[in-house]
């Protein structure tokens, strides 16, 4: 692809894995970034789960003829999307932040948003206003962090692990999500606020160890070299390089440097956010942007952010075991498609899964025609099977290729403003998804109803992301 950066210098360790100890200290570099993918997948989960616990119902819900308390469609829709909003600026916001202030600056602007989003949550038991502004910065800070990790870890590591610490962010995702699922499955049965104060709270231990890593990484030499910081570039390869013998510094610079006038010489000069919808750049910012669109336009977001509400709504004995039981599946799906990805390819992959999503999402639909009063145990079980089916193949290759896809089509001078971009429409996606869920699924007045046959939606969705990925996404593995 023009413009692009070779993928080889004249290190070896092209030819050597993750563990190898040449790569050692990339592949620790990349860890610490990629624990920003925790704070989005923690958050996901954690909520679905306070949705559903009693205290919290309580605290913030409407008391119903029963005596029961219930959080309304509105509600739920707000208290879930308003955090992509906030991710939906972040991610755009990164783009000035990452260019102004690099990778880590970038890193530490997520983590003071975080704090104090969360911080705003727990101050005052029942505040609706201040659990919703609390939730939209921390979605501002989540939204720059999925922007600033997926760079860093395309820009650290040799090109021959650079898509794996890139699928990384996908399996690192997963495993937020576990451990906000067990979080929440862990303080749902207390009778104060601790039940879902304490799952707010963790987003603080997340930042802080995370805060301290900042000060063990380097800054991406890539970004360095942008800024003319060549100095400083050559120091940040050597910590990432150190001990490997095998490396030519300067001609891995020098990769970066041709790289960098082989684009300024395509589209000229400095990077201009103009440059980005004409010639080459153009075609790589369609595809990175609609690479992440289709990710979320098959519905995925809705079992992330509603996962216990919906499996509690089609009758699950215990919604909170299944849920961490469909994010114990997600984690198996990334580790598989580690072992499927550099023997099937990228394009192949995404095709396949998107026909299997396409199917269980149909029949996940079908069977949600029959009505609620009608369905037995049996056929709820096989919806939620439909479920968790779905996020499996989801993650062989749609979770953790499509971040991958994009950074290699973003390759260039315009990478950080074409992914800031593109990771905004990935939040709108997701918002759009997350907002509009509760009033075409429940069962309520000024809502649809549809209950599971909402599979019918999400699997015109993954329809899309076929055609999409079939005529404009090319192959990238190697490119």
């Amino acid at each position: 692809m023009a413009g692009a950066p070779p993928q080889n210098s004249t290190t070896t360790s092209a030819s050597k894995g993750v563990f190898h100890k040449h790569n050692l200290r990339a592949t620790f570099f990349c860890l610490v970034f990629v624990l920003g993918a925790i704070l989005y997948g923690y958050d996901g989960t954690y909520f679905t789960g306070i949705l559903a616990m009693k205290k919290f119902k309580l605290d913030f819900g409407q008391r119903q003829a029963d005596g029961s308390y219930t959080i309304s469609s509105s509600y739920q829709s707000l208290f879930a999307s308003i955090v992509q909003v906030g991710e939906v600026i972040g991610s755009l916001s990164a783009g000035f932040i990452g260019d102004a202030s690099g990778r880590k600056g970038a890193m530490v602007a997520c983590i003071i948003l975080v704090t104090i989003g969360a911080v705003l949550q727990l101050i005052l038991v029942g505040s609706i206003p201040l659990l919703v502004v609390g939730r939209a910065i921390l979605g501002i800070g989540v939204g720059i962090v999925s922007n600033c990790t997926t760079l860093y870890l395309s820009e650290i590591p040799p090109a021959a692990i650079r898509g794996t610490m890139v699928s990384s962010w996908q399996l690192f995702l997963a495993i937020g999500q576990v451990i906000g699922a067990g979080v929440a499955q862990g303080t749902k049965d207390y009778t104060s606020t601790f039940s879902y104060r304490f799952p707010i709270a963790l987003n603080l231990l997340i930042c802080l160890i995370i805060g301290l890593g900042l000060f063990i990484v380097p800054e991406s030499p890539r970004w360095l070299l942008s800024k003319d910081r060549q100095e400083a570039a050559f120091a940040a390869l050597r910590r990432v390089h150190k001990g490997n013998d095998e490396i030519d510094l300067d001609a891995e610079v020098k990769v970066i440097l041709d790289a960098k006038a082989a684009e300024a010489k395509e589209s000229g000069g400095e990077s201009r956010w103009g440059d980005i919808f004409s010639g080459v750049q153009k075609r790589k910012f369609f595809g990175a942007f609609g690479i992440l669109v289709c990710q979320q336009i098959g519905g995925v977001q809705f079992i992330f952010s509603y996962g216990t509400v919906f499996f509690e709504s089609i009758g699950m004995t215990d919604a909170f075991l299944v849920t961490m039981i469909t994010d114990i599946v997600e984690v198996v799906g990334v580790l598989v498609s580690f072992l499927l990805v550099n023997r099937v390819g990228r394009r192949p992959l995404l095709l396949w899964t998107t026909v299997w999503m396409a199917v269980v999402l149909f029949i996940c639909g079908g069977l949600g025609t029959i009505p609620a009063d009608q369905r037995s145990k049996s056929i709820n079980s096989v919806i939620a099977a439909m479920i968790i089916i779905y996020v499996f193949v989801f993650n062989l290759a749609w979770g953790p290729l499509a971040w991958v896809v994009a950074t290699e089509l973003a390759a260039g001078k315009n990478r950080t403003k074409i992914m800031g971009v593109a990771t905004a429409a990935f939040w709108v996606s997701a918002w759009a998804v997350t907002f509009t869920l509760p009033y075409l699924y429940n069962d309520e007045k000024g809502s649809a109803g549809l209950g599971p046959m909402i599979g019918f939606i999400y699997g015109g969705g993954t329809v899309i992301a076929f055609i999409f990925v079939y005529y404009y996404i090319p192959e990238t593995l190697g490119a």
